[in-house]
Formats: structure tokens, sequence, C-alpha cells
């Protein structure tokens, strides 16, 4: 009942999306493309429509590195089908930075004006866009002002200059754009609480910190997990999969096991990233490491089968992470195998009795959180891992994160009514 009603009300509804997703095929991959990035948008947008608001439009800058890394300079318009029922339009730009910027955001706003006029009739509109550097939400929150538009920001992670990025004038003033203008908007969608409260804390906001794809929760439930006791025959696996960079705490990670003893743990690895020689490095030292390299998801989901552990390792108190979330600890908790992970953001609050939880990220803390889950018994251990499962279920696919949207969205137009009443 909860499904039909809301669809009866987003028949008022026309949302225009702006993002950068693709399909996510071979001719879209390059290095500016970002496959968890785009399946997050892609899984947001099928979780909108299953929850009964189909976008009218979907806006999209196409990935692409700038000139001259990139051979083209003049991106034209063009359309693509992603996930086999999203329509998108490719934004046509200079690919020359900063002409690249200015132009991705002169097309926006031409494209939403042409997409307010053709709906200019629906009750209500919503220009919705993720993130808001490419195409700056200069443009859109133009676009929406004129189209008399609600304005909603889906942000995933903020740089902070000189932490998670260079301090350089670019990164400076993303920021600062990000102080000015996401008080502008009529709602947010944030990965984190700390960018509402820090960035726009009188805005209406909804945390979605991502979600799980419905065929992830088949694939997680429908295998078997083996629950066995630490040995030199099985050998206690911990698995890493992801970026290969500071943030993400792959250093201590490495520091960590060096400080483990003994052929009865192993460790695996895989992703790509600014350290990946580092990791070379380390599985060249010690036989017990085992470097995979950039994989498919296929293949990191068999990783994960063959774990005893998965490890979280995202740094909040050497480096100022306050405004990401680790997207990746959502299909951790769903797999049914145990974690260990620090605690950004909201993990302490909402995931401490699914998870094994590091308050301190030092690598002596690590190993020892290590050496801890790998004493305890298996059944303990599976305990654990299963409530995490259960709850993630409930509360995180993107059928329901997509339905806590559209109430959001719809919340924004009742208030206004009230309002206006």
């Amino acid at each position: 009942m909860l499904h039909k009603d809301i669809k009866i009300v987003n028949s008022k509804i026309s949302l225009c999306y702006i993002g950068s997703v693709t399909p996510d095929e071979p001719d879209f991959h390059n290095a500016a493309f970002s496959r968890a990035g785009n399946m997050g948008q892609l899984s947001l947008l099928l979780g909108l429509i299953n929850a009964g608001l189909t976008p009218s439009t979907v806006l999209s800058v196409r990935p692409m590195p700038s000139f001259p890394r990139s051979r083209q300079i003049l991106v034209r318009k063009s359309r693509a089908t992603a996930a086999h029922c999203i329509f998108l339009d490719f934004l046509p730009f200079i690919n020359i930075t900063p002409i690249k910027q200015v132009t991705i955001g002169f097309s926006a706003l031409w494209y939403i004006l042409r997409w307010g006029w053709r709906m200019r009739h629906t009750p209500h509109r919503v220009v919705y866009t993720f993130n808001i550097t490419v195409p700056s939400a200069a443009f859109t929150l133009l676009g929406a002002w004129i189209t008399r538009s609600k304005a909603v920001a889906m942000i995933y992670d903020i740089n902070v200059p000189g932490e998670t990025v260079p301090s350089t004038f670019f990164y400076k003033l993303d920021y600062w754009l990000h102080k000015k203008l996401l008080p502008l908007f009529d709602g947010l969608v944030v990965i984190t609480d700390s960018i509402s409260n820090d960035f726009a804390p009188k805005i209406p906001f909804i945390r979605v910190e991502g979600g799980i794809k419905n065929e992830l929760v088949q694939r997680f439930t429908n295998v078997k997990r083996k629950t066995r006791s630490a040995n030199v025959k099985y050998p206690f696996t911990l698995v890493v999969a992801g970026g290969l960079d500071e943030a993400n705490g792959i250093s201590v990670i490495l520091e960590a096991f060096s400080l483990l003893k003994g052929d009865n743990y192993r460790l695996e690895i895989a992703g790509a990233g600014p350290l990946e020689n580092m990791v070379r490095q380390a599985e060249n030292r010690d036989e017990r490491i085992n470097f995979h390299g950039f994989i498919s998801f296929d293949e990191v989901l068999k990783l994960y089968d063959s774990a005893d552990v998965l490890i979280n390792m995202r740094l909040t108190k050497a480096i100022n992470t306050r405004y990401f979330f680790p997207s990746k600890i959502m299909e951790c908790l769903t797999s049914g195998v145990p974690v260990i992970s620090t605690c950004p953001g909201h993990v302490s609050e909402e995931f401490s009795d699914f998870a094994f939880l590091l308050n301190e990220e030092s690598p002596a803390d690590l190993a020892n959180m290590v050496k801890y889950v790998a004493s305890l018994a298996p059944d303990i251990r599976a305990d654990k891992a299963v409530k995490a499962q259960e709850y993630m279920i409930r509360n995180k696919t993107w059928d329901v994160q997509g339905l806590r949207v559209v109430k959001f969205i719809n919340n924004l137009f009742e208030s206004n009514e009230r309002k206006v009443g």
C-alpha cells in the first residue's frame, strides 16, 4: 500500500536528474570513470523508479579526462541507455579545462530550462543533482529557480584541501563553493550527517550512505559460509578490496599484518591506486600476502567468499575524512562475512552490534583486533555476520533507500503546501 500511495503522489512530480551516470560498458571506461560512483547512481535511479518516481529527464556529464589526457576536444550531445530502462542525455562540452567546467554548466542550464518548459504543467518539479562541482551548482540552482523547481543535491563526499586533496586554488574554491551554495538548496541527500550539520544546518536533509542492490542480496544469501578455526591448514584470511590510498588505510593494514606472526594468517588485497607499488613490495617481502590488482566485481565477490574477515580501514584521525563515508562497508556488512572497521561517520552509532569496531587506528590496534577476532569461536563470528546481513537487507537495499528519498522529496512539497495554506 505504501508504494501505491507514493506513486499516486508522484504523478504530480517531475524530476530532472543531473549526474555522471553511464552504461557500465567498455566504451565508457577511462581514467575518469568510477565504477563505484556509477553503480551508486544507477542503483539510486532504479530505487527511485521502483518507488514510483521515474525521472522525466536524466542529464549526464560523460566522465572523461580533459585534453590533452584525452584526445577528444569537442564532446557532442549524445544518448544512451543504462540498465535497460534509464535513458541518458549526455551534455555537450568543450573538453579543455577550465572551459570544460563552464560549458558543462551552460549545457546543464540549457537542458534544465528545456525540461522545465516541457514540464511546465506538472504541479511539482525537482532538479536533483548528484554532487555540485561538475556541473557547478551555480548553474543547476539557477535552472531550478527559473523553472520554479525544488533544488535537491545529493552530496557524496566533500574534499578538504590539505587533507584529502592538495591545498590548491581549485580545491579551495570548490570547498568555498560548497559552503556558499549548499545553504541555497531546498533539500539535501547526504552520505554523512556532518555535511549537513557543517555546511547547511538549516536545510532539510536525509542521510543515504549508499545501498545494496537486490542482485547482490541474492548473491550473498545464496552462499553457504564456512565457519572454521584458524590454523596452518586453514589460515585466517583477511580480505581488503577498494582504492589503494592513504585514506583507506592501506599502509596501516600492511604494517599491521607485518605484526601478525606465523603461517596461520593470510592477506588478500584487490584494487588500484597510488599505493599499488607499496602493496606489490609488501607482497614480494611476505609470501602470506597475495595482491590481485584491479579485478572485476564478480572476482571481488569470490574473494569475499574466501575470507574469514573483511577489513574496512577508512582513516578518520590521521586524515580529515569527516565528509566521507566508505560505501564499501555496505556490501561488506551484507556479505555474511565478519567485518573489522574503523568508525567513520555514523558507523559506531548504527553498526556497533554488527561489526568489530576500531576506536583507534594504529597498526598495533588493528593487529590486536585481528588476533581477537581470530581467537573467537567460529560460531560467534558467524552469528555477528548473520545479524549484520539481516539488518542490511531490512534497511539498506536500494529499494528501501529509494523509497526514503521519494518520501523526502514528497515532504518538501507537502511542507511548502502547509506553509501556503
